[in-house]
């Protein structure tokens, strides 16, 4: 067991504990979401993570991106990130993927679900043909302002992103605010973890809709 997880031991049991310490998990996008998702996903203990993305840290990425700072404007997001998560000297290894997601790219044998982080459907949608074609879960969240939407699309069954969202390809820049993308990343690891633990409370071909102004959380079924 790792020394700093006693905190959380009661809610599981040997098993599940043991499935989250063997947990291989892969988030696509080093972002917003992307940040949110690792440092928690770090922070149970799971195995490892493959963190995927291509692009340089701004300054408009440091209102939410958690693994980011000034100094760190300009350099490759997925070398600043794992730099930031190894500094915590938590046993989770971080494996930098710095590449873009694309129809060729070839997934990692050894994971579990993927975490979609992305901030297009264009990419969401290969990203989906991906997971299908190697037999991966996906959870998805998508968020605007103060309102996400979470999914979690199962390579076998129900219905998927392109069934849900095939006209969504808008190319204007959304509003984000960190709180949102800190809540939304957090349902998204939670809905993952009860998917792979078999909870029945997990999503089962339905969208979680939450709207943090009115404190509203809607589970819409497909």
């Amino acid at each position: 067991m790792k020394d700093y997880l006693k905190r959380q031991l009661g809610l599981f049991s040997q098993d599940e504990r043991t499935l989250i310490s063997d947990l291989n998990v892969m988030i696509a996008g080093a972002g917003g979401l992307g940040t949110n998702q690792a440092i928690q996903l770090q922070r149970i203990g799971i195995n490892k993570i493959y963190l995927y993305d291509y692009d340089k840290v701004e300054i408009s990425n440091l209102n939410r991106q958690l693994c980011y700072g000034r100094e760190d404007i300009g350099r490759y997001k997925v070398e600043a990130s794992v730099e930031f998560l190894k500094s915590f000297n938590l046993e989770t290894e971080i494996v930098p993927k710095q590449e873009k997601i694309t129809e060729e790219t070839e997934l990692p044998a050894d994971i579990d679900i993927i975490f979609d982080a992305l901030d297009n459907f264009k990419t969401r949608f290969i990203l989906e043909d991906l997971a299908v074609k190697n037999n991966l879960a996906l959870i998805h969240a998508g968020i605007e302002g103060f309102f996400a939407q979470l999914m979690l699309i199962l390579p076998d069954k129900g219905s998927s992103l392109k069934d849900i969202f095939a006209g969504a390809q808008k190319n204007d820049v959304p509003d984000v605010f960190s709180p949102a993308v800190t809540v939304t990343a957090s349902f998204q690891v939670m809905e993952a973890l009860k998917y792979l633990l078999g909870r029945e409370e997990a999503l089962k071909n339905e969208i979680l809709h939450i709207d943090m102004i009115n404190n509203e959380i809607d589970r819409i079924e497909l």
